[in-house]
C-alpha cells in the first residue's frame, strides 16, 4: 500500500481547481437539468442577474453570461477548496471533505441567491434538502475527489 504525503507544491492549486471546479460545475448542472430543477435559458439568466440586473432577461443571450458566472464560481470555489482541503489534511478524505465543501458551498448560494431576491425561498424540506443533497453529492464530492487524486504525491517507503 503505497503512502501519501501532500504538499503545497506537489500541483497548482489553480490547474487542479480549474479542472474540479469544471466538472463539478458540469455534474452538478446535468443533475438538475435531468431532475428538472433547471431550464435553459432562464436558470442561467437569473444566474446573469445577479451581476447584470434585470438587463440579463432581456435576451436569452445573457443566459451565456450565466454559464460563465456559474463555472467561473464554481472554479474559484474549487481552487479555495484545494487550498483549504490541503492545509486542514481533508486532502485524503473525500467523502468527508466533499460533504463539508458540499455543504458550504450551497449555504453561500442559499445567502447569495435568497438575500438578493434572485429565486424565491424554498418552501419545503424536500426542496431545500434537494438542493443541499445536490450540492454535496454533485459538487463537492466530485472535486474532492478529483482533488484528493490530483494533488496527492505518492512518497517511496524508506
Amino acid at each position: 500500500m503505497a503512502r501519501y504525503i501532500t504538499h503545497p507544491a506537489a500541483r497548482s492549486f489553480v490547474a487542479g481547481g480549474f479542472v474540479a471546479g469544471t466538472l463539478g460545475g458540469l455534474i452538478f448542472g446535468a443533475f438538475l437539468f435531468a431532475i428538472g430543477l433547471a431550464r435553459y435559458p432562464t436558470t442561467y439568466q437569473v444566474i446573469a442577474s445577479g451581476i447584470l440586473g434585470r438587463t440579463a432577461f432581456t435576451t436569452t443571450n445573457y443566459a451565456w453570461a450565466g454559464i460563465g458566472i456559474h463555472f467561473a464560481i464554481a472554479v474559484v470555489a474549487a481552487i479555495i477548496y484545494a487550498y483549504a482541503a490541503q492545509m486542514s489534511g481533508l486532502l485524503g478524505r473525500p467523502l468527508l471533505g466533499g460533504t463539508i465543501f458540499g455543504l458550504a458551498a450551497n449555504g453561500v448560494m442559499d445567502v447569495v441567491v435568497y438575500a438578493r431576491g434572485l429565486a424565491p425561498l424554498p418552501t419545503t424540506w424536500h426542496d431545500i434538502g434537494i438542493q443541499a443533497v445536490a450540492h454535496v453529492v454533485f459538487f463537492g464530492i466530485p472535486v474532492a475527489w478529483y482533488l484528493s487524486r490530483y494533488e496527492r504525491v505518492p512518497v517511496p517507503y524508506s
